[in-house]
């Protein structure tokens, strides 16, 4: 079980009395290595002292080496790199920025002033603010006109209103005050722009150089290093966390700068917006901001979306292609997660941009099983993205920082099934900032052992996943609007509530009814094989095929992913929408009729059923595709994985009771032997804290059915094999 133990994350070790003895600083190194090692941990997640001279220390180096040759050459243990002092990632302690400030991370903000006819109107660049990019006037008629002849060297505006109307003032800012590089609980320090190619080429020059340099030189064993960790990254475009202000502070913020409602933004944007779109930008500024009309929610997509993918190619896929070059991992996770609608506003698409990572990953700030299931569709949407572009391991950052933070007690068994919870949903590897010294060595062993127990099992073993649930990024890019609020008290659009809490609601059902499933984008659709003699999607990395395609309510849509739902109907396959509607905004046409005559002949095709609710949807699926395997008796309680192995064809199922009572089930499955073979009398089952297996009677039913009974203790797991 070697091989699946969870990482510890260790940032650093108490010197204590060491002083400069640098002799006792490795063995204070090596004592704590060897505690980690004898309470079950395979590896550590680590980095060069955060203390010193960040980066630029010969001694930090020293240890840095010395603890990385002593945790694999001594203790067998793997090791990742942390890539950040502290996080957001990106900013290398600050080297970045010290070196080339242009690169700051941008915003673009709005100013705007209701004018009446004949108002003189004054704006004056607000004081921290850099380039006026657009100042234009719209009257009530929607008649605009630019401003930009009123508006001096310095950026002043002033205009006397010909009409009733409004002014709109577009200035960009660094993204600093009242953000996520302000407010968190590391260090109050200025970012970088990760939309900028070179931006970040020279924060992996002062980081990941840095340490491929230093590892090269020790020679060890290959695959002993295996993966870069990347710490919460972002785009930095909302204000968060106001009153969360770390005790350290390594760029001044000025506390009197104004918050106005903001988006992210680039140099050159406007430019590329052409490129991409063949659109003028500049006079649709407004709609980024405000306005619900067909046109406001093709800027903000068009616009979300080209965010998204200058992210991608200056961030990920730059990064991805230096680890591979050194032949070490991607891996790390962004920045909430959660939160559907958050992905436009920190992010864009989940998949396009995390598919650069050789080893996708996620945080999970929660240990309560409860927690944990009602943030399921973090661990589920990185996992299908692995799913979908060949990884073979999914990463979880995990902790109690929640629980921690509201003083919610946990214990060791909330522990282990928060993690058996990530495992079902796809997670394998664990990395933990758990604090080990606050648990017992037998409880560290048990926390490790059970979640390598696990992982062993399943490993190598393929996905048994028969239904595609649709991801809707595009319904969050069409919605999200800029705001000067705090951002879980921002206002979002009715649709866009829905669009969030359809999706997370399907990801829920779909998990507590046991069905084993992938999310998937237009992109990966487009790119899957829809075949129609065997009624399926098949997924061109694994050969996974599924047979059904759940699509959960939409804001907005576009022509081609309509398209695709309507090649997957005509091909047999059932697709499940939610209260689609010919009124939905309909994207990546010019023709609005064109998308609501695609969503009109979509609703009437023989395979599609048009759900008003995500119950009735789900009752849908269970009429039309059961589970390949039926869980009975656990209320929702019991959630399941199952894999085959591929040369056996046996299965494993994992069965994780996330309550706190047992629960007495039943299994239920065609029997998955050869044909025309006898049913076995029992079943293997093992209990997966203790690792101890029993044989479970088994039933014969008609049609060559089985079924066992068990009972799963509270907050516990049991393995089966059929």
């Amino acid at each position: 079980m070697e091989n699946y133990r969870p990482l510890k994350i260790l940032h650093g070790y108490s010197f204590g009395e060491a002083g400069t003895d640098i002799g006792e600083k490795k063995r204070i190194i090596e004592k704590r290595i060897d505690d980690l090692r004898e309470k079950g941990y395979g590896g550590i997640v680590t980095n060069v002292d955060m203390d010193q001279n960040y980066l630029h220390d010969a001694e930090s180096w020293e240890l840095f080496r010395h603890a990385v040759q002593y945790a694999v050459n001594q203790r067998g243990m793997k090791i990742w790199i942390y890539d950040e002092k502290g996080y957001p990632s990106g900013s290398a302690g600050g080297l970045t920025l010290r070196e080339n400030p242009e690169y700051e991370c941008k915003g673009l903000v709005l100013v705007k002033k209701n004018a009446a006819a004949g108002e003189k109107i004054m704006i004056e660049k607000p004081r921290g603010h850099l380039a006026v990019q657009a100042v234009y006037f719209i009257d009530c008629t929607g008649k605009q006109s630019d401003l930009s002849a009123d508006t001096d060297a310095d950026g002043t505006l002033r205009y006397t209103a010909e009409a009733d109307g409004d002014v709109y003032y577009f200035v960009t800012k660094p993204l600093y005050e009242g953000t996520h590089a302000q407010h968190n609980t590391c260090a109050s320090r200025r970012y970088i722009s990760l939309t900028d190619a070179k931006a970040v080429g020279a924060f992996l020059e002062n980081t990941y150089r840095a340490y491929t340099d230093q590892l090269e030189a020790l020679r060890l064993p290959e695959g002993s290093i295996q993966a870069f960790f990347t710490d919460e990254p972002s785009l930095q475009a909302c204000y968060l966390n106001k009153g969360l202000d770390p005790a350290q502070v390594d760029d001044p913020f000025d506390p009197e700068l104004p918050l106005y409602p903001v988006v992210a933004w680039e140099n050159g944007l406007a430019r590329r917006y052409w490129e991409k779109y063949g659109e003028d930008l500049l006079p649709c500024l407004h709609f980024l901001f405000e306005g619900d009309s067909r046109r406001a929610k093709v800027t903000r997509y068009q616009f979300y979306t080209l965010i998204s993918d200058l992210y991608e190619d200056a961030f990920y896929r730059q990064i991805s292609e230096f680890c591979a070059e050194h032949g070490i991992a991607f891996s790390g996770h962004l920045l909430l997660e959660e939160n559907l609608l958050h992905h436009a506003i920190f992010e864009g698409n989940f998949f396009n941009l995390t598919r650069h990572m050789h080893i996708p990953g996620i945080d999970m700030l929660f240990t309560k099983p409860e927690s944990v299931l009602r943030f399921a569709e973090t661990p589920k949407l990185l996992s299908s993205v692995a799913a979908w572009y060949g990884r073979e391991h999914v990463m979880s950052e995990i902790s109690g920082h929640t629980e921690n933070a509201l003083r919610i007690p946990f214990d060791i068994n909330d522990m282990i099934c928060a993690q058996l919870i990530q495992f079902v949903l796809g997670v394998d590897i664990f990395n933990s900032y758990f604090d080990d010294g606050s648990l017992t060595q037998e409880e560290n062993r048990l926390l490790c052992d059970t979640v390598a127990r696990a992982c062993k099992e399943f490993a190598g073993k393929t996905s048994m996943a028969d239904v595609i649930l649709y991801y809707p990024i595009e319904s969050a890019q069409a919605s999200v609007k800029g705001s000067d609020q705090q951002l879980y008290e921002r206002p979002f659009d009715a649709d866009a509530v829905a669009c969030e809490e359809s999706w997370r609601s399907s990801i829920d059902l779909l998990l507590r009814n046991h069905y084993m499933f992938d999310c998937a984008d237009e992109t990966v659709l487009a790119g899957a094989d829809i075949i129609q003699e065997e009624c399926c999607v098949r997924n061109p990395a694994s050969g996974i095929r599924y047979h059904a395609l759940v699509v959960p309510k939409l804001a907005a849509v576009t022509l081609s992913a309509l398209e695709l739902f309507q090649k997957c109907a005509d091909c047999g396959i059932p697709v499940i929408v939610n209260d689609l509607s010919p009124a939905v905004t309909v994207l990546g046409t010019d023709a609005p009729e064109a998308g609501s005559n695609a969503v009109i002949r979509l609703l009437s095709s023989e395979n599609v059923t048009n759900a008003r609710s995500g119950e009735d949807a789900l009752k849908s699926l269970q009429y039309i595709l059961p589970p390949n395997i039926e869980l009975i008796g656990d209320e929702g309680q019991v959630i399941a994985l199952s894999k085959r192995d591929p040369d056996s064809g046996k299965i494993s199922y994992i069965a994780v009771n996330t309550s706190n009572v047992s629960r007495e089930i039943t299994l239920v499955l065609d029997y998955p032997g050869p044909f025309g073979t006898k049913p076995p009398a029992g079943i293997p089952c093992m209990d997966v804290k203790n690792g101890m297996w029993t044989e479970l009677p088994a039933a014969l039913l008609p049609e060559d059915r089985i079924c066992v009974q068990a009972k799963i203790p509270a907050l516990g797991a049991y393995i089966f094999r059929f």
